[in-house]
C-alpha cells in the first residue's frame, strides 16, 4: 500500500515510517523538518521538505496517489502552545484541515490520525481514561488536537475510512531533549551529561507513558483494520515523575538531587489510559515494560554522547 507520512522525519513520525516499510509498504514523507531529522529515516525514503499547511501539500499528494494517508506531523508542546496558541493552531488545525483536502483531493481510502490521549480527557473523572470519558483539554494543545479529530470526523468523505490513535506520553529513541517535550529524553540526556535536572512541580504528578516501538506497532494494524477505529495506545499504569528521575538516575549512575520547578500550566494531575479498546479493536496491547522501554531509551542516548 502507498502511505504518505505527514511528520515522518520526527520521532513518532519516523517510527511509524519504519514500522510500515517493515510490512511492506511504500511510503512518502512529508515534513518541515522544524523539529524532525532527515537522519531518522533510511536513505532511500522518499522526503517532500514542507509545511503541512503550504498549498503545495496538495499538489505532492494528488500527484503521488497514496492509498492511506497517515497524519503525525504535529506542534507537539504543551507549554508552547499555552505562550503561542496561534501558531499551535496554525500546525495541528490549519495544517491537519489542509492534510484532509489532500487526502480527498488524492482519493485516499483511509486516513490515520496520530493524535494526543492524555491532553484530550483533561481532569479525569474516573482512571483509566476509556475512549467514552468526556473530552475536556485544558491545554491550547489538547484543544487543537481535539478540534481536529473533530473536523476529521465531520469532514471526511464516507468513501475514506478514519483511525484516531489516542497516545499516552510516547518515549524510545530518537527522541529530542529540546524544548519541554519529552521528560523522559531530557532527564535521561541531562543526566548522562551530568547535568542539573529540574522536575516540575513536586513530582508526585503520573503520567502513562508508552514505548515508541508499540506505538508503531498500533499504527500498522490501523493501517491494515477493517472499519473505523477510536483507540487509546499507552501501557494502562501510571507513573510518577519522581519515580522516573530515580529509575533513570539507576541506569545512567546520576547521583545529584533533582530540583523542582513550578508546575506547568496547562499539565493535568494524573493521566492513565485504558487501553483495552484497543486489545479489542486493533489486537494490539503494548509489549515493553516502561522498566525495559526505559533501558532501551537510556542505552540509545548513551551511543549518542
Amino acid at each position: 500500500m502507498r502511505v504518505m507520512v505527514t511528520g515522518g522525519a520526527g520521532f513518532v513520525g519516523s517510527h511509524v515510517v519504519d514500522g510500515l516499510l517493515a510490512g511492506g509498504h511504500e511510503v512518502l514523507v512529508v515534513d518541515d523538518l522544524s523539529t524532525g531529522c532527515p537522519s531518522n529515516l533510511p536513505p532511500d525514503v522518499e522526503l517532500e521538505e514542507m509545511d503541512v499547511a503550504s498549498a503545495e501539500l496538495v499538489d505532492v499528494a494528488s500527484a503521488w496517489r497514496p492509498a492511506a494517508v497517515s497524519h503525525a506531523a504535529a506542534q507537539p508542546s504543551v507549554p508552547v502552545s499555552m505562550s503561542d496558541p496561534a501558531l499551535d493552531a496554525h500546525t495541528n488545525v490549519m495544517g491537519g484541515l489542509n492534510v484532509l483536502k489532500a487526502a480527498v483531493e488524492a482519493g485516499a481510502s483511509q486516513l490515520v490520525y496520530v493524535n494526543t490521549g492524555g491532553a484530550l480527557y483533561g481532569e479525569p473523572d474516573y482512571l483509566p481514561c476509556d475512549e467514552g470519558h468526556p473530552l475536556r483539554p485544558v491545554s491550547a494543545y489538547g484543544l487543537s488536537k481535539l478540534t481536529m479529530e473533530r473536523y476529521f470526523n465531520l469532514l471526511l468523505p464516507r468513501s475514506m475510512t478514519l483511525k484516531v490513535l489516542r497516545l499516552a506520553n510516547v518515549y524510545g529513541p530518537r527522541q529530542s531533549s529540546e524544548g519541554e517535550s519529552g521528560v523522559i529524553s531530557i532527564f535521561a540526556r541531562r543526566m548522562l551529561r551530568g547535568e542539573p535536572v529540574t522536575i516540575d512541580g513536586d513530582g508526585l504528578q503520573t503520567r502513562d507513558f508508552v514505548y515508541v516501538e508499540d506505538v508503531a506497532a498500533a499504527h500498522g494494524l490501523a493501517i491494515d483494520a477493517t472499519g473505523a477505529v477510536t483507540a487509546n495506545i499507552g501501557s494502562g499504569r501510571g507513573a510518577s515523575i519522581s519515580e522516573l528521575f530515580n529509575v533513570i538516575s539507576k541506569l545512567t549512575g546520576y547521583d545529584r538531587p533533582p530540583r523542582h520547578g513550578s508546575p506547568r500550566v496547562g499539565d493535568v494531575r494524573h493521566i492513565v489510559l485504558d487501553v483495552s479498546g484497543a486489545r479489542e479493536r486493533l489486537g494490539w496491547t503494548p509489549a515493553t515494560s516502561l522498566a525495559d522501554g526505559l533501558r532501551k531509551t537510556v542505552a540509545a542516548l548513551s551511543r549518542e554522547q
